[in-house]
């Protein structure tokens, strides 16, 4: 009972330090898998990012390659992230020190991967291991060379990449100039309904004047011949 608790205590205090868990029921794949009888599989790569914690084998949430060498597990993220640190929950029935020189990876799908950290001890229970500062990637992989490789769960901290901020930033500019080419066209359109107003006007007021004139003129011959008359 004390067990469960301290796990979801750790659990709860890794969510509320570093956000949300980004490998949660993401795509995995592994090297190999320790398989029971067709009818029940064992040691499936998805194992390590159900959202359990147990560590116990019989509880069915534990990874488990086939074979002592040459292991890797991955998982596949939603984007490219900054990725600052990685948990590993450790199995605790048996079998812990399996874990110890498993390295953890980060890179692109189709790229180069580079070292985020080591696990150099036991993992009683979970551990945090934080990356090297700059790592991006999509991608998280934890290898094992001497060892089999058992992951009970898998968790990923990160952050939005440079990549993306330059994407959101350029998006930014293409909307602004968007709005900003809108507000011109309003403008030129309102400046030449208001010329064509203007203008309008204008040519109102010209015409009134040569009506005005032409009275003006039509007076004055009448009055001509008015006094020619008389």
């Amino acid at each position: 009972m004390w067990s469960k608790a301290v796990l979801i205590f750790v659990l709860g205090a890794e969510l509320a330090c570093c956000q949300f868990n980004l490998a949660l029921k993401r795509p995995t794949s592994q090297s190999s898998t320790w398989g029971g009888c067709p009818c029940r599989p064992q040691g499936q790569s998805d194992r390590a990012v159900d959202g359990k914690t147990s560590g116990y084998w019989r509880d069915d949430t534990c990874t488990h390659t086939k074979y002592k060498s040459g292991n890797w597990w991955q998982v596949l993220l939603d984007k490219v992230y900054r990725i600052d640190a990685v948990t590993i929950y450790n199995r605790r029935d048996c079998c812990g020190e399996r874990i110890i020189g498993a390295k953890i990876w980060v890179g692109k799908q189709g790229g180069e991967f580079k070292e985020c950290a080591t696990v150099t001890k036991l993992i009683p229970v979970s551990q945090k291991l934080e990356c090297k500062t700059g790592l991006e990637g999509n991608v998280i992989k934890i290898t094992q060379e001497n060892n089999y490789l058992s992951l009970c769960e898998v968790l990923v901290w990160g952050q939005d990449s440079d990549e993306d901020d330059k994407d959101k930033d350029k998006e930014e500019d293409k909307n602004e100039d968007k709005d900003s080419d809108g507000d011109d066209k309003d403008k030129d359109k309102e400046e030449d309904k208001n010329e064509d107003k203007d203008k309008k006007k204008g040519d109102k007021e010209k015409k009134k004047k040569e009506r005005k004139e032409k009275k003006k003129k039509e007076r004055k011959e009448k009055k001509k011949k008015d006094k020619k008359k008389n």
